[in-house]
C-alpha cells in the first residue's frame, strides 16, 4: 500500500510555534503531529 501524507498550509492557528518549526514537527502532546498521522496509518493498514 502507498499513502501521500499532506502537510500543507501556513500553519497560522499555531503562529507562534510555525515560526521556528514546519507545521508536521510542532509537538502535540509530547509528540510531532507527522508521528500521530503515522501511527494511524498503521493502525489503518491491518
Amino acid at each position: 500500500m502507498k499513502a501521500v501524507i499532506l502537510s500543507g498550509g501556513l500553519g497560522t492557528r499555531v503562529k507562534p510555534l510555525t515560526n521556528i518549526l514546519p507545521k508536521p514537527m510542532v509537538p502535540i502532546i509530547e509528540r510531532p503531529l507527522i508521528s500521530h498521522i503515522l501511527e494511524l496509518l498503521k493502525s489503518m493498514i491491518f
